[in-house]
């Protein structure tokens, strides 16, 4: 059976594969070696089952995900296969970019093989709400520009909020918990957290500087912007939930008082 695709996909598509190869080979052949040390080989030998359990589902375990669709059910585990192979690529050049490339080249390990693998899960996963859809030169489009974005915002967040991430969430949950049964709509609690959230990120970037050098007090496990100041936050909120409940409450009790004086004198 012919391709059911229109003949600018069909001639645009080779072009497009062999012209992203050959950029990805430059790539490869001038900015990344192999790390052919011995721990290296010890690491291989640990971890290499993991690695192939992981190829393997996100060669076959998605791209037969994939084959109900009656139009890509012979094509859907190729097409998935196209896109692993390109995504690993990528992701491998753009995660050493953003991490090694200061150093002067990137280093291939398998950990970095297995974490590009991960990284290009993401964008197979979101090619199964689009298959059918679009053609393989926007999956191709969809792939690159996907990976850029998650393994971007990945190194973001991981070399800017990682070791706050924690701490931020027991924030949160530290401003919430004095006034949850008060909150009447989940877009409060969610503000709530967020603020809290942002107070703790920020506290542990300023107030060590603060507390250390100016005010010379030692503060080393975060207690003071992880409870101190959510919980100053959280009994603001407390004080200010009441104050409205009482202003709710005594406004109901006057418009039932002024509906019972009208019965009263109708009656």
């Amino acid at each position: 059976m012919s391709s059911k695709y229109p003949r600018s996909v069909r001639c645009s598509l080779p072009l497009w594969a062999l012209t992203v190869e050959a950029a990805l080979i430059l790539l490869f052949f001038f900015f990344t070696y192999y790390d052919a040390s011995l721990e290296d080989q010890k690491g291989l030998l640990a971890s290499y089952q993991v690695c192939q359990d992981l190829t393997v589902m996100a060669a076959l375990g998605l791209g037969f995900f994939t084959s109900n669709l009656r139009r890509h059910s012979w094509s859907s585990v190729a097409f998935n296969l196209f896109m692993l192979a390109l995504g690993v690529q990528w992701a491998i050049l753009l995660d050493g970019f953003l991490s090694q490339f200061p150093s002067g080249k990137v280093v291939i390990k398998l950990l970095s093989i297995r974490l590009a693998t991960r990284s290009a899960m993401s964008a197979l996963i979101s090619v199964s709400a689009v298959l059918g859809k679009v053609n393989l030169v926007q999956l191709v489009v969809m792939v690159l520009v996907e990976l850029t974005v998650f393994g971007t915002v990945r190194m973001v967040i991981y070399n800017i909020f990682g070791t706050y991430m924690h701490n931020a969430a027991l924030a949160g949950g530290v401003a919430v918990s004095a006034s949850c049964h008060l909150i009447p709509s989940p877009w409060i609690a969610m503000v709530l957290g967020l603020v809290a959230g942002l107070i703790s990120i920020g506290g542990a970037k300023c107030l060590p500087v603060c507390f250390n050098r100016v005010l010379g007090i030692h503060e080393s496990h975060s207690v003071h912007y992880t409870f101190g100041l959510p919980g100053l936050l959280g009994e603001i909120t407390y004080i200010v939930l009441m104050a409205l409940h009482a202003v709710w409450a005594s406004s109901n009790m006057f418009a039932s008082k002024s509906q019972n004086m009208e019965r009263t004198s109708c009656g």
